[in-house]
C-alpha cells in the first residue's frame, strides 16, 4: 500500500514538476518530532507561535517538503509514508515554494470565532478534511487551492483509499477515488 502511494505521488511529481508537500500529525504519529530531526527535508510546524512551538513540538502539526529525487531524501520521504493510515496525514502537490505553501496551510489551519476568538481546525485530518473540501463554498475551494493544486487524502473508514482532488478552472475541483491495495481475483461460480 504504502509503495502504491510513493508510485503515485512520485508519477504526479514527474508529469507536473510540481513539488510534493505533506502535512504530518504528531499525535497521530508519535516519532515523527525525532524522525523529522534528524532528517534533512524541509519542515516546519504549522503554529506560528514560538512558544507554541517550543510546548507542543512532540504532538504538533509538521508541514513537510517531500523530496522523491535523491538517495537519502528520498529515503526520509518514503519512511514518513509510514504514518498514512493513521490519520492526520494529508499530502498536497504545488508549484509554488515551501515558504509560500506553508503559510497558505497555516492560514487554513488557524480559525477565529465570531467574537475573534483564534482557534486551530485540524483540517488535514481525513475526517475533517472530507467534509470541509465538499462544503459548496468558493470561498473554502478557493482557499483549499489557492497555492496548491491537488490533494490526496485517506478514506477515514478505509485507509486502503486514498481520495484525490485537482484544481479544475475556477477553484472548483475533482475528485477521484484510487486504490491503494490490488483487488482479489473474483471467481465466477
Amino acid at each position: 500500500m504504502k509503495n502504491r502511494l510513493y508510485e503515485i505521488l512520485e508519477q504526479h511529481r514527474q508529469e507536473t514538476q510540481q513539488s510534493i508537500y505533506v502535512i504530518l500529525d504528531g499525535v497521530k504519529y508519535p516519532m515523527l518530532w525525532s524522525d523529522l530531526e534528524e532528517a534533512v527535508l524541509h519542515y516546519d510546524m504549522l503554529f506560528r507561535e514560538t512558544l507554541l512551538q517550543q510546548h507542543l513540538e512532540k504532538v504538533a502539526p509538521f508541514f513537510v517538503a517531500l523530496d522523491l529525487t535523491h538517495d537519502v531524501t528520498q529515503e526520509q520521504s518514503r519512511a514518513l509514508l509510514e504514518c498514512y493510515g493513521e490519520g492526520g496525514t494529508l499530502f498536497l502537490a504545488s508549484e509554488e515554494d515551501f515558504s509560500t505553501v506553508l503559510e497558505a496551510m497555516r492560514e487554513l489551519f488557524y480559525v477565529y470565532s465570531s467574537d475573534g476568538e483564534k482557534g486551530y481546525m485540524r483540517f488535514y485530518d481525513p475526517k475533517i478534511f472530507r467534509h470541509y473540501i465538499s462544503q459548496e463554498s468558493k470561498n473554502i475551494t478557493y482557499a483549499l487551492f489557492s497555492e496548491a493544486t491537488a490533494y490526496w487524502c485517506e478514506d477515514p473508514d478505509n485507509p486502503s483509499v486514498l481520495h484525490h482532488y485537482s484544481k479544475e478552472h475556477d477553484f472548483t475541483y475533482l475528485k477521484k477515488k484510487i486504490e491503494l491495495t490490488p483487488k482479489e481475483p473474483q471467481n465466477d461460480l
